[in-house]
């Protein structure tokens, strides 16, 4: 199995559950001073603004040098030993709620590690440093949804850099030309010649890596993107069709029709209708 598919659905609601509570805050620290030993379960993320710090989580360390973002997850000890900068400015985000498990925070131990800081984990850290913490108590949920969403955040981003690094440099490739090219006309030729592989030899690598050939991505990807816009815009179909490239309306229907099990008429009718909820398309049930 690709690691891909095992840490598929290692999530922090899926860990968490729908009651966590989370609390926000900024720090600053001096050269040689300590956060911690903290004994227990702990999850948390850091945005380091300014300074260096070594995280020792479990008995690893890993070393962060600002401006950094941080995932992590300890189920022993966690401690924070700043420096050797004069001042280490952090913002951030701890799961306060007590109930993890050991099972869970191990669930999450490979993808604890540094991350460059990106602008939906600073906004989000942001975010929360700034709320007054004696409103938690009556914006529980908004901080919970906000907890939730950066920690997720950084665990897609250390999700990804986990996957990448086992994944054929050719491979990649592929998926990009195939994800930033959706709508021109795209052959297994056109991306033998992306890789620089032979069309057969690609094609084996891609489906021992994906369990699914390019071409069959393109078109998963084609579908998939089909079916959101015919959700969220009053676009026609038929052009729908040539925008996510098919190159005729007919062979669009027939495909959205194979997949949900509705044309794409329907599709978008039970969607605006609120008959399929609020499920993404990969998730609809063919009939």
């Amino acid at each position: 199995m690709h690691k891909t598919d095992e840490f598929r659905n290692i999530s922090i609601s899926n860990i968490v559950g729908p009651q966590a509570s989370f609390a926000f805050g900024e720090s600053s620290y001096g050269d040689g001073e300590l956060f911690g030993p903290m004994a227990g379960c702990q999850l948390e993320a850091i945005y380091l603004r300014t300074g260096q710090v070594e995280v020792h989580h479990d008995g690893k360390v890993f070393h962060l040098s600002a401006p950094c973002v941080a995932f992590v997850a300890s189920h022993r000890t966690l401690e924070y030993r700043y420096g050797p900068a004069g001042m280490n400015n952090v913002l951030w985000c701890q799961y306060t709620s007590g109930t993890l498990t050991t099972s869970g925070v191990e669930a999450l131990a490979p993808f604890c590690g540094s991350l460059s800081p990106s602008a939906a984990a600073t906004s989000l850290m942001k975010i929360g440093a700034e709320l007054s913490s004696d409103i938690y108590s009556e914006m529980k949920d908004f901080s919970s949804a906000l907890g939730v969403a950066a920690l997720e955040e950084l665990l897609a981003r250390r999700k990804m850099q986990e996957t990448v690094a086992d994944i054929p440099l050719q491979v990649l490739h592929v998926r990009r030309h195939i994800e930033e090219h959706l709508c021109s006309e795209i052959t297994m030729n056109t991306l033998a010649k992306v890789s620089s592989l032979s069309p057969q030899y690609l094609n084996r690598l891609y489906k021992a890596t994906y369990d699914e050939n390019p071409l069959e991505y393109l078109w998963r990807l084609r579908v998939r993107r089909g079916a959101y816009l015919l959700s969220h815009t009053g676009t026609r179909i038929s052009q729908i069709a040539y925008q996510t490239g098919f190159k005729t309306p007919n062979h669009f229907s027939r495909r959205i029709k194979e997949k949900y099990g509705l044309s794409p008429r329907q599709l978008r009718s039970q969607k605006w209708k609120g008959e399929l909820g609020a499920k993404d398309f990969d998730e609809v049930q063919t009939n």
